[in-house]
């Protein structure tokens, strides 16, 4: 099969002739249709995910929609043919984390597209318990990036923020993940607060009933927070740029006993936090990393019904994926570029 190898750091991807995979027993064989881009595959490719996470050759993309090739040995519920998304975690099932329903956090877990070969490939192999159907006649390259664009932001808001109806929301950065963090937001019947740097994402927000939108580079986003809140602050965070200026003004957005969700991460950088502040507010600071494969389903029936829709701004035959990551790095893309194969 033909896949896009990172062979070295900080170079284009390398279109390669690798083996096309066999599944074992209780595994599948997709053949991708889409796959998304995603900011932290520029991670990848820069070498800012060093081994064990990333190693070289490696094959990336982890927002991954396909149709089943083949099936293994011990898989019965799954016919080939068949359309779905890959949940793209893959734990071991049994520790204590699998055990209470948090293999997203798995002692052991892997990742398609991570310390696994991912979807910028013809085909890509996977547990049968990681294929999520959804309904065929929704676009694969809208549903592919549920995988982690709506499953992340679905967890830091749904399960981490804990969002709920009359809350207000700051939402900091609307790439891929914000823009649907703001459609969870909106669910709940929350009131969400969206700030970037740039004016797109700024205006599709707005067309998705962010209540208010700040510009990062023009305004003093804490001043503005608080002129919006009557100088309250916000309930909830949900930060996604990850840089240690963020995070800083972030924390002082809260309302006291606020909750401030880190979804985006500097792997080259730390944020200091204010004890004293954190003392008198009670402010309360949490991670979240991806989503369980039970909120992906979930995730899926609300698309399914209409509630929840994937933004997609960008469709690039996958032969041009470096054309896609370019356009990424370059702060072009307003929403989720996804590259699309043919059959």
């Amino acid at each position: 099969m033909k896949a896009f190898v990172l062979k070295e750091y900080n170079r284009p991807l390398a279109m390669e002739t690798v083996e096309t995979p066999e599944p074992g027993p209780g595994e599948i064989v997709l053949r991708v249709t889409a796959c998304g881009v995603c900011g932290t595959d520029l991670k990848i490719c820069s070498g800012l995910l060093p081994p064990p996470i990333i190693t070289l050759p490696h094959i990336p993309g982890h927002e991954i929609a396909g149709e089943v090739a083949s099936v293994g040995p011990m898989v019965d519920n799954i016919r080939c043919g068949e359309k779905g998304i890959a949940y793209l975690y893959i734990g071991c099932r049994d520790c204590e984390m699998c055990r209470t329903g948090r293999e997203n956090v798995c002692f052991s877990v892997k990742r398609l597209g991570f310390e696994m070969a991912g979807g910028f490939s013809e085909y890509v192999k996977m547990p049968a318990y990681n294929f999520c159907r959804y309904d065929e006649t929704l676009p694969a390259e809208k549903m592919a990036v549920l995988t982690d664009a709506a499953a992340t932001s679905y967890n830091a808001v749904m399960a981490k923020g804990r969002v709920k109806a009359g809350d207000s929301v700051l939402i900091v950065g609307c790439g891929g993940l914000g823009i649907h963090a703001l459609q969870f937001v909106n669910l709940q019947g929350a009131d969400a607060i969206v700030v970037d740097q740039r004016s797109g994402p700024l205006r599709l927000a707005k067309e998705f009933n962010a209540m208010e939108v700040i510009h990062a580079g023009e305004q003093n986003v804490h001043d503005a927070v608080m002129d919006i809140t009557q100088g309250m602050g916000v309930d909830v965070v949900i930060e996604i740029v990850g840089s240690a200026d963020s995070i800083r003004w972030s924390l002082q957005c809260l309302k006291r006993n606020g909750r401030l969700v880190l979804v985006g991460y500097d792997p080259s950088g730390e944020a200091s936090i204010p004890t004293m502040a954190m003392h008198y507010n009670e402010w309360s600071i949490c991670g979240t990393r991806l989503s369980t494969k039970q909120q992906l389903m979930a995730i899926i029936r609300l698309v399914e019904q209409g509630k929840i829709t994937p933004v997609v701004s960008d469709l690039i035959p996958w032969e041009r994926a470096n054309d896609a990551l370019d356009g990424l790095k370059q702060g072009h893309v307003v929403g989720r570029t996804v590259l699309t194969f043919t059959a």
